[in-house]
């Protein structure tokens, strides 16, 4: 009985589940259920293998509040076109929005000049397994300069001469003949003709500068016309664009080196042999010691923005490795403070030019030198005594002392002390001093500058004289000196004029006993 009740309640549920099915069916997605955004552009022009970018726009509006699983696919005949999502497969919640790119790649040819591609969504309702479509729409993409036409025209200008006269030659193979003639023509007349008429206008001038830029630009400048008639007329004939870019970034690398090795010319052969001729009139140091310095730095400088070039070309970002030459500056700053430091204390030296090469200078420690050399980094210094070449950093001679003995001219004046006896007759000594120093060769003896004698002190045994003279060249000093010096002491000698030299006298206290001294007796001076 029990069985019979539980038996007709089980049936009586599933009977309720199935009236309610039918009265109540579960909610599903429809196509209603998708809302499309199509791309606000839908044509653009695009080079040959290069690519275009489109967008959609797709969102679920959750009206059944279902899950849905789409698929995306599209058509293109030679072209190339790819979505965002790799997989094309993507799940739609209830409430998403997700955006779609289509990248659209041009073919290397023109043989397909346009290309239009539609796109179509599959949903599939992940609960029901309900499917259905939806139109996402088509775009447009053509190759710029449209189909290829195969030109009959040289340069586009005049009918190709060639075809008409050989058969085989009337397409475009015809026409890229003709053009290359006509660039080598080009290339001959500027080689063979302007060339000598330019050297007939440059042969009347004063300089020579303008016949060795022309003997350097010459060449070049006949290969890159020519090069570039090749390639303008590689344009003509329907190759793929791949290999006529290949042709291009050629052209554009070879344009480099060419200009790059005329400027390097032009910096070396012409600029800096100017600027040798000119250090070797002028007076001045600084342009014998920069010039080395600028030829290096402005040879580096051409390849360094060659290579840039070049990089640029390669898509290569020069940016990162602008920077990081910066901070490598930097880095080798730090490290190079000396070298630095020497650098701009030589630059002050050359331009400030306490002394210059050739003068004799007094250096702090006593040392008589002779200016050999001032550099970037050092200054060289030949010791006249000694008979050593000094090399000392720019940076320690920037802050030393330094007596420049040939500023401002040649002249040096010397003194001599000599003593004489107390009995001396001055006046007579004076004037024989005079007379040997006047007597002396090297000595200057015009009005302002003859040398004169002083008494300059009374010493213990003798009294101090002291004259002072000039001499015409500062390394005749020590001759004239010695020479006077010598010269003094045979007339003293020969007039009875004693030098003295310091002398002491003692007397002792005697006793008794005699001149014996006792202990404790004064010595009297």
């Amino acid at each position: 009985m029990r069985f019979q009740k539980l038996a007709a309640a089980v049936s009586i549920a599933l009977l309720l589940c199935i009236t309610s099915s039918f009265l109540f069916p579960t909610a599903s997605a429809s196509p209603g259920d998708l809302n499309i955004f199509p791309p606000e552009v839908t044509e653009m022009d695009a080079n040959m293998e290069e690519s275009v970018t489109y967008k959609w726009g797709i969102y679920n509006n959750g009206t059944h509040s279902q899950t849905v699983l789409i698929d995306i696919s599209g058509s293109s005949l030679g072209w190339t076109a790819t979505l965002s999502n790799a997989d094309s497969y993507f799940e739609l919640k209830p409430n998403e929005f997700i955006a779609i790119e289509l990248n659209v790649t041009a073919p290397d040819t023109r043989d397909y000049p346009e290309d239009t591609v539609t796109l179509t969504a599959t949903a599939r309702d992940l609960v029901t397994e309900e499917k259905w479509t939806e139109d996402m729409g088509s775009v447009t993409t053509t190759i710029v300069g449209g189909a290829y036409i195969p030109p009959t025209k040289v340069l586009g200008w005049f009918d190709d001469p060639l075809g008409n006269y050989i058969p085989a030659l009337d397409n475009e193979w015809g026409v890229f003949t003709s053009t290359i003639i006509f660039w080598l023509i080009v290339g001959a007349v500027i080689y063979f003709v302007l060339d000598p008429l330019v050297k007939t206008f440059t042969s009347k001038t004063k300089t020579d500068l303008d016949d060795k830029i022309l003997a350097i630009v010459k060449g070049p400048v006949f290969w890159i016309i020519l090069t570039y008639g090749v390639i303008s007329s590689l344009e003509v004939l329907n190759f793929s664009w791949s290999i006529v870019h290949g042709l291009e970034l050629t052209y554009s690398v070879t344009l480099i080196i060419l200009f790059c090795w005329m400027g390097f010319k032009i910096f070396k052969d012409v600029l800096i042999s100017w600027g040798k001729s000119y250090a070797e009139k002028s007076e001045t140091t600084l342009d014998d010691v920069l010039l080395p310095l600028f030829e290096k730095v402005g040879m580096v400088v051409i390849v360094a923005v060659a290579i840039i070039a070049v990089l640029n070309l390669f898509g290569v970002d020069v940016t990162l490795l602008m920077a990081g030459m910066g901070v490598a500056g930097l880095v080798i700053a730090f490290a190079a403070q000396d070298t630095l430091s020497n650098f701009i204390s030589g630059m002050f030296l050359l331009t400030d030019r306490p002394f210059k090469v050739g003068d004799m200078v007094l250096m702090d420690n006593g040392d008589y030198c002779r200016v050999e050399h001032i550099g970037m980094r050092s200054t060289k210094l030949y010791n006249t005594f000694d008979h050593d070449m000094i090399v000392i950093p720019n940076n320690k001679i920037a802050n030393e002392k330094v007596t420049n003995l040939t500023a401002p001219d040649q002249r040096m004046k010397f003194k001599l002390s000599i003593a004489v006896d107390y009995k001396t007759e001055i006046p007579k000594a004076k004037q024989i001093m005079l007379d040997v120093a006047l007597a002396t060769p090297g000595v200057i003896t015009e009005e302002k500058l003859r040398p004169v004698v002083r008494l300059a002190d009374f010493e213990d045994s003798a009294i101090l004289l002291k004259m002072f003279g000039w001499v015409h060249n500062l390394d005749d000093q020590w001759r004239v000196a010695a020479d006077i010096r010598e010269g003094i002491l045979l007339r003293f000698r020969s007039e009875g004029i004693d030098i003295p030299f310091p002398q002491r006298v003692l007397h002792f206290e005697g006793n008794d006993e005699g001149d014996i001294p006792t202990p404790g007796a004064r010595a009297k001076k």
